[in-house]
């Protein structure tokens, strides 16, 4: 019996040991929180997994060029997380897979919480995925080319709609109209000058339908200010523009004359090609600037650090509903420091085999980057504290917060202790 009662003692022992260990924060796969859709060039899947899009490009090894001249893009994949409250930037999320090839097979992929959002994660696939089996894609060239407007696509200029800004009076330069050819992925930038100050202009992305882009020449009549004309898609397009930087331009030029004097061709990265010279008065002298084009190519992106992962805890009445969005103050949140605040309290919980009453706020979704974790919350009011429990939704693990863990959450979101 003593024997009996010693092993009854260390197995009882053994199961503490093992209860103190329990990890309570566990961040997994929340499906409801996500919205999934796959696209191809003639095909639309509107409701799929959206486990499998957001961890694409997670377990291989990330690439630092693709290889080949040309690229087809077979299709893309979304999967988008709504925020769960009104005006919530943490909660939201957006993430897409472009799947390309080249010499072989690669997924893109990025997120509205990688930096600059133009650059990509790439991994190489063993081979196509089965809804792209049979797809044969849409041709981008890696580089962009430049080509001279046809007489149809200069005559757009002079439509009573050509451009977006009904109430300016643009005088187009149609013989400056200059058609490009998307690049695979990169910048174009624009600016007077060869070795001068270029500017972030318009972007190529892998897309399957991409467009090409027209740049002219333009005068604002009422200013006299030279713009730099833009457009997607041609005859049918209608034109932005934006004044050419440069400080001999700022008060306008009543004698400009301009000449196109590229010719056309493909882009090499980060060569300046001058497009046109424009010849203006300068205190009684005539003096040309050179307005010039470059391609800047987007590096791929390698370093987890480019990932800006979020982390923000919701305390709220009702359940996550993508559809409906919950105001203030029927969710509250946390984030940043106070955030770690609330998982150390949340990890000094132990098992428990009861749980306390509800109230108003019932329920914790924690969101760590695109994973995260929901709990049901109860509350048991004692003479001079409140235990605090939290049920894991997924496992239905109940556990009790430590007393100083309960003064945290206290602090933390103080609307469900009033």
């Amino acid at each position: 019996m003593k024997k009996r009662a010693l092993m009854s003692l260390s197995l009882l022992w053994l199961t503490a040991g093992c209860s103190e260990d329990v990890d309570v924060v566990r961040y997994g796969h929340i499906e409801e929180h996500w919205q999934a859709e796959r696209v191809t060039l003639n095909s639309q899947e509107p409701v799929v997994d959206a486990e499998t899009i957001l961890n694409q490009c997670e377990d291989k090894e990330r690439l630092t060029e693709l290889d080949g001249e040309t690229f087809s893009i077979l299709g893309m994949a979304y999967a988008t997380r709504a925020p769960l409250m009104n005006d919530d930037y943490y909660g939201y999320s957006f993430n897409e897979v472009t799947y390309v090839e080249g010499d072989t097979i690669y997924a893109l992929c990025k997120s509205d919480r990688m930096d600059g959002m133009e650059g990509y994660r790439a991994v190489e696939l063993a081979e196509r995925p089965a809804y792209l089996k049979d797809e044969v894609g849409t041709e981008i060239s890696f580089l962009p080319t430049v080509h001279i407007a046809t007489a149809n696509e200069r005559a757009a200029l002079h439509k009573p709609d050509a451009f977006y800004d009904n109430g300016q009076d643009m005088e187009p330069y149609p013989v400056t109209l200059m058609r490009i050819s998307p690049g695979f992925s990169g910048t174009v930038e624009i600016g007077i000058e060869e070795g001068g100050y270029f500017n972030p202009f318009f972007h190529f992305l892998p897309n399957l339908r991409p467009s090409d882009v027209f740049i002219a020449l333009g005068r604002d009549k009422a200013t006299n200010m030279p713009h730099l004309l833009q457009s997607y898609g041609g005859d049918k397009a209608r034109y932005s523009s934006s004044i050419l930087q440069d400080a001999d331009l700022l008060n306008g030029a009543d004698s400009l004359t301009f000449r196109r004097i590229h010719n056309g061709g493909t882009m090499e990265p980060m060569t300046p090609y001058p497009l046109y010279d424009l010849t203006i008065d300068v205190d009684g002298q005539n003096v040309t600037k050179t307005v010039s084009m470059r391609y800047r190519t987007s590096p791929l992106l390698t370093d987890p650090a480019d990932l800006d992962e979020i982390a923000v805890a919701y305390l709220h009445q009702y359940p996550y509903h993508r559809e409906v969005p919950l105001p203030y103050p029927d969710a509250v949140n946390v984030s940043g420091k106070a955030y770690d605040r609330l998982v150390e309290a949340l990890e000094t919980a132990r098992p428990s085999t009861k749980s306390g009453d509800t109230n108003d706020y019932k329920y914790l979704t924690l969101l760590h980057g695109n994973l995260g974790q929901q709990f049901d919350v109860s509350y048991q009011q004692r003479s001079k504290k409140v235990d605090v429990f939290v049920k894991d939704v997924k496992s239905g693990e109940v556990f009790k917060l430590s007393s100083a863990g309960a003064e945290t959450f206290q602090e933390l979101f103080p609307q469900a202790f009033e």
